[in-house]
């Protein structure tokens, strides 16, 4: 199934630290991918999560608190003190230090991603969007403050523990895993904390508000949503890959490959260990994990390996399979075809979806509101942002975020 948004993303997009692109967990193989995947934290803390499975954090830790990071101002006067004031909210500032902050190291991260004439304003436009979202948060922390709402450390530590757990994670690999991303556990910690206190101001909202789905609109929207219920032929598959090396002769670079791969061939069916084969002699970025590609839907592949890969059954090997990335022997692991997820199946995660949709709605509804009351001046008209009229559909996604895609080659997906 190709759908399900949690409203927890919704909560994390206020706090994230990067511009909110809501992630959806993608289909094994896409196009134009490596198959080479790993693991990627479900809620980073400068990237909003798409669903709601999130690490976990070590009980009783310390986090710093939201929305008044150490040696942060607070207020005017103090803001005068260490930068010029970018914007106040209700009378408290939010200074350029705060804005570059957040924004130096969003901008290093599209570094050689957008053309150099092109950073002037690229940085402008996401500088509006920046004292935007510090301007929510600082909205959002008065509100919560007014209604005395705060998540202790237990609440935090209990919660991220039990998400980390759904994930099968030790705290030690999500903390390696947040590094990679060059992010860190202690802006995590914040960040959930502050998804755990909004969620505490939003409860009177939805209470008074969301209103249950039946199952007749859960139908309904299953029949006219049924290509999202429909899973494609796919293959698990791996593979070894014998490339052909730069040579003045290509065709005696391509017999030298060719010939290498049914050496390999010929091992295998005298009952040479695959895998072992696959990560000594493989130039697929695969070969680390065996020549492992994955489980993959149909119209992933180049169409040679593709046609020789869905030719074969569980267990067999194929013989010496030619593509542009070079040639290829593929060992099949499981074939499941097409099907479509039945309405009494998928009945529980539409409501689920349903619901989330109208608490989406509200929070949009509820931030809108809060901002419309807040006495908001900036510095100058040009950081702020002007408001985006939406007319599209949320779109229904696939639940999890667990796998992000390696952008190395080599692998046999399509161009």
């Amino acid at each position: 199934m190709k759908f399900i948004v949690n409203i927890s993303l919704v909560l994390v997009v206020l706090f994230s630290t990067t511009v909110f692109a809501a992630k959806s967990k993608k289909p094994a193989a896409e196009p134009k991918k490596s198959a080479v995947e790993m693991k990627k934290p479900v809620a980073e803390p400068n990237k909003p999560a798409a669903e709601p499975n999130k690490p976990a954090v070590e009980p009783n830790k310390p986090a710093a608190e939201p929305n008044a990071p150490a040696g942060e101002p607070n207020s005017v006067k103090d803001a005068n003190q260490s930068g010029a004031v970018a914007v106040t909210v209700n009378g408290t500032a939010v200074t350029d230090g705060q804005v570059d902050a957040v924004l130096n190291p969003r901008m290093e991260q599209m570094a050689g991603k957008v053309p150099e004439n092109m950073i002037p304003e690229y940085r402008q436009q996401m500088r509006k969007r920046v004292i935007d979202q510090l301007v929510i948060e600082e909205i959002l922390a008065q509100k919560e403050k007014q209604n005395q709402i705060s998540a202790s450390e237990t609440e935090l530590a209990d919660e991220i523990n039990k998400r980390v757990a759904e994930q099968n994670l030790t705290l030690d690999e999500f903390k390696a895993l947040l590094k990679a991303y060059g992010t860190n556990f202690s802006d995590y910690q914040q960040n959930m904390r502050k998804v755990l206190m909004f969620e505490k101001l939003m409860e009177a909202e939805f209470a008074q508000k969301v209103v249950k789905p039946t199952d007749e609109q859960a139908k309904a929207f299953y029949d006219e949503n049924i290509q999202q219920f429909s899973e494609p032929e796919k293959i698990h598959a791996k593979h070894i890959l014998i490339r052909p090396e730069d040579s003045n002769d290509p065709n005696q670079g391509k017999a030298a490959a060719k010939a290498k791969a049914q050496e390999l061939l010929e091992k295998i069916k005298a009952g040479a260990n695959f895998e072992e084969l696959a990560k000594q002699y493989s130039v697929c970025p695969s070969a680390k994990d065996g020549g492992d590609l994955g489980m993959q839907p149909k119209g992933t592949f180049v169409p040679e390996f593709e046609k020789a890969a869905f030719a074969l059954k569980p267990g067999q090997v194929s013989d010496v399979v030619q593509t542009n990335f070079g040639y290829h022997i593929i060992k099949l692991v499981e074939h499941v075809d097409a099907n479509t997820t039945s309405f009494s199946r998928a009945k529980e995660q539409i409501l689920q979806f349903l619901t989330d949709k109208q608490k989406k709605q509200i929070v949009t509804d509820y931030i809108q509101k809060v901002k419309a009351e807040a006495d908001i001046k900036y510095t100058s008209e040009a950081d702020k942002l002007e408001p985006q009229i939406s007319g599209s559909k949320p779109v229904p996604m696939r639940r999890g975020a667990e796998n992000a895609q390696s952008s190395e080659g080599n692998s046999p997906k399509k161009d």
